[in-house]
């Protein structure tokens, strides 16, 4: 008897549940919808507060630089690698870690080694200093200081030179064509060439890519290429923001001045 309670208690509960389920399958997506505003407004809080982090630490790099600089300038190099070596590590400075492998690769002040400037060059390319990203890439397109790897190396180049390249060249192409500088005007022209370089730039943007990421914002912003849309140029320039891009930390603040 009591086995067959349990039976029955059972198979009322699965009923319940059964008849519950579809409304709570109904229900959560609109919960979700609900809570998808407050969840962007979050996002874009915490962006903006890491792009004033940016922002505040880049006086006291540039005057970190500034010192370090002056001895290189009156060739103190040994004196110029300690103060490098104390940057990179306090304050994770990716130019003084470029800087650093620049005078590994020479043997300035510090025993010649392409394999420790490569170590250094791949350090601060990993922490977004586009000249040492052109040095990772060259580095293993040609194996100095390290082995020979061709899709590494175009890696490097996708990351440090082409989003870059793409923007100035394409872009230029489009207002040279646009305003009939050294070329007669064409409309069509400056469309197709500002509509490519969206086009490779988002293609960059798949993958980790500060630069690519920063440009689309602000063709998003501007309106270059693509239709204007404020919160897709602070979707991209958050991405660069959290890949510690300096310059997009800039456009953030500007783009929180502006009205929406």
């Amino acid at each position: 008897m009591l086995t067959a309670i349990r039976r029955l208690w059972n198979l009322g509960a699965a009923v319940a549940l059964l008849a519950v389920l579809p409304l709570a399958a109904h229900a959560r997506p609109a919960q979700l919808r609900h809570r998808a505003p407050e969840r962007a407004a979050h996002r874009l809080l915490a962006c903006r507060a890491a792009a004033r982090a940016l922002l505040k630490r880049a006086p006291l790099l540039r005057r970190v630089d500034g010192r370090i600089e002056a001895l290189i300038d009156a060739k103190h190099y040994r004196r110029a690698a300690t103060a490098l070596r104390a940057a990179a590590h306090q304050h994770a400075d990716a130019w003084a870690g470029y800087t650093l492998g620049s005078l590994y690769a020479t043997g300035l002040g510090v025993p010649r080694s392409a394999h420790t400037a490569f170590r250094w060059y791949l350090w601060a390319a990993k922490r977004g200093n586009r000249f040492a990203e052109r040095q990772v890439a060259n580095a293993y397109l040609n194996g100095t200081g390290t082995r020979r790897n061709a899709a590494a190396a175009g890696h490097w180049f996708r990351i440090g030179i082409a989003p870059s390249q793409l923007a100035v060249m394409y872009g230029g192409l489009a207002l040279t064509y646009a305003r009939g500088h050294l070329v007669p005007a064409d409309r069509a022209k400056a469309a197709y060439y500002m509509a490519k370089s969206v086009a490779d730039l988002r293609a960059l943007a798949r993958g980790r890519n500060a630069r690519a990421d920063y440009y689309l914002g602000l063709d998003y912003a501007l309106g270059r290429g693509v239709r204007r849309n404020r919160a897709r140029a602070a979707g991209y320039l958050c991405r660069a923001v959290r890949l510690r891009d300096t310059r997009a930390a800039a456009a953030v603040r500007h783009l929180q001045g502006q009205s929406p």
